[in-house]
């Protein structure tokens, strides 16, 4: 699955999470963020904001990129943008 990867110093790029289970995919996303991650809901709700759970507790810089994408007030460390898909089973990220 791919995302779209926002440091926190403007630059974005196309990243691939990869994993064949649910789990997997968080694994490497969490190594993506650097731990768990909370999510932020974009638009109408068919992509999601992916950002690192405890970046202000790490002392993680400003997202000013991600804030403005998101239109949210305080983000920081490293954002990833996934797609978000319903399925019969609940939702889950894509493309």
């Amino acid at each position: 699955m791919k995302a779209l990867r926002i440091d926190t110093d403007g630059k974005m790029q196309t990243v691939e999470i990869t994993g064949e289970t649910i789990s997997a995919q968080n694994d490497c996303i969490y190594a993506m963020l650097g731990g768990y991650f909370d999510i932020v809901r974009l638009g109408g709700g068919d992509a999601l904001m992916l950002v690192d759970d405890e970046g202000l507790l790490k002392g993680l810089d400003e997202n000013c990129t991600a804030m403005m994408i998101a239109n949210y007030p305080m983000l920081v460390g490293t954002a990833l943008i996934v797609g978000l898909m319903q399925t019969d089973d609940g939702d889950v990220f894509t493309d």
